[in-house]
């Protein structure tokens, strides 16, 4: 199905829904109707990069990974043991107990068929959804709010998509007008005022006088955080969404989202996250979920996978990044509460890394990967995927892990499974996912 032809479809399903509910509310009533849990939220969290398999899913059992990595391999007696074949890196022990709780899996062995080494290719492939396929242009989770939208328009005062970032992943980019959020929300009432303006009167002709005029009242660069979409169309109701999410933040207190002024919101329950700034991405995600503003799509990338040099083993980049990811998740799932059955976080990377170390502390691009998903309704304690072994003979080009489980089955699973979507053909182009599924949700 062509692109054209799938947003025609998609978008005369939408129109025979009840005009009276937003988007948010239609898939709610959906899920509703078969007995899943109502008011379903994505959490996207990308490891871009090239995040590392081996040493945070740890084969601990086997002699050749010891081997291949002499002196990067977990040793023995630090992994966080699950079963008899997989253990986690030590760094990731806040995230153990959702394990055993069964809030917590992983697919190992995932990613894209695609053979690029290339980040910027790989990364376009997976979150576009298309593999190989360079004519699209709209992000996975864009088409899924796009086919999923109101027809009658979208009330101001629901917020179903955001990126908590200066700029949206490009699996969040297309004809729906999700939303990047700037880090300097709070600080920018002059450049929302001038933007505002600027939509309103729609004369293309004044956008270079917008654009100059916003820099100048909130610094070089910060206009480039507001664009939800380059299209003019869409600007009125961004606006109106990060004034929304200002006063969702923020009210009349110090900000914490981007900034270093304050550490908590005031307010409900309180909640200690660790510091730094994915922690405040996620500390501002929970609040907005728990607000019940119809959110449906969180987006929010973590850069610096990259480990040709320094991943290490227990005390080298990847042991730091992972503690930083899994305390800030740890905080998350805990803050969310109850709202955890209805929230599930999904943590992709464009591809994993050589199976054997370099000669720098570190491991080269790769092929395979590890997904991981916590909360919602996912099956969780334990560890999905086909595991080929390390054997030269099992390996991709007898270097990577092999590529057992397409990430567009994972992707589907979690849209059919999650978020109630009746996934339409040509949804993924090129490839239809198995009706089957994986069975990672209960």
């Amino acid at each position: 199905m062509k692109r054209r032809d799938f947003l025609k479809s998609t978008s005369a399903g939408a129109a025979v829904a009840s005009a009276g509910l937003t988007g948010a509310q239609l898939l709610g009533q959906q899920r509703s109707a078969t007995g899943l849990i109502p008011n379903p939220v994505l959490v996207m969290v990308y490891l871009r990069g090239g995040h590392d398999q081996l040493n945070t899913f740890v084969p601990h059992n086997d002699k050749t990974y010891y081997g291949i990595r002499p002196t990067i391999a977990i040793p023995k007696p630090d992994v966080i043991q699950l079963d008899n074949r997989w253990g986690l890196h030590p760094a990731m022990e806040p995230l153990k107990r959702f394990y055993d709780e069964g809030r917590f899996a992983a697919v190992i062995n995932s990613g894209s068929p695609h053979p690029t080494r290339s980040h910027f290719d790989a990364q376009d492939f997976m979150e576009f959804g298309a593999p190989g396929n360079r004519s699209i242009r709209d992000g996975w989770l864009n088409r899924f709010l796009f086919a999923t939208k109101n027809p009658r328009g979208e009330d101001p005062e629901q917020i179903r998509a955001i990126a908590l970032q200066e700029r949206l992943p490009r699996s969040m980019r297309g004809s729906y007008p999700a939303v990047a959020v700037p880090s300097n929300l709070r600080e920018i009432d002059e450049v929302l005022d001038v933007f505002e303006d600027f939509y309103r009167s729609g004369d293309p002709d004044r956008l270079r006088t917008t654009i100059d005029a916003a820099e100048k009242a909130a610094g070089v660069g910060a206009a480039a955080g507001i664009s939800a979409d380059p299209v003019m169309e869409s600007g009125t109701q961004t606006i109106q969404y990060l004034r929304r999410l200002r006063q969702l933040l923020y009210g009349d207190v110090k900000p914490t989202y981007g900034s270093s002024r304050a550490d908590s919101f005031e307010g409900g329950t309180f909640q200690e996250y660790p510091g730094g700034w994915f922690a405040s991405r996620l500390k501002a995600a929970a609040r907005i979920i728990k607000a019940d503003v119809g959110l449906q799509v969180v987006g929010t990338d973590i850069n610096g996978w990259d480990h040709h040099i320094g991943l290490g083993s227990v005390d080298g980049t990847l042991n730091r990044m992972l503690e930083f990811v899994s305390t800030s998740l740890a905080a998350f799932m805990d803050d969310l509460g109850p709202e955890l059955d209805r929230t599930l976080i999904l943590v992709s990377t464009e591809f994993g890394r050589v199976c054997g170390e370099n000669g720098n502390d570190g491991s080269d691009h790769g092929h395979g990967g590890a997904t991981w998903l916590l909360g919602g309704r996912v099956k969780g304690g334990r560890i999905y995927g086909k595991w080929t072994g390390l054997e030269p003979s099992e390996l991709n080009q007898k270097r990577d892990l092999k590529v057992t489980t397409d990430f567009r089955e994972i992707y589907a699973d979690v849209l059919r499974q999650h978020m109630g979507f009746d996934l339409p053909e040509g949804f993924f182009p090129d490839y239809m996912p198995s009706e089957r599924g994986l069975g990672i949700f209960g």
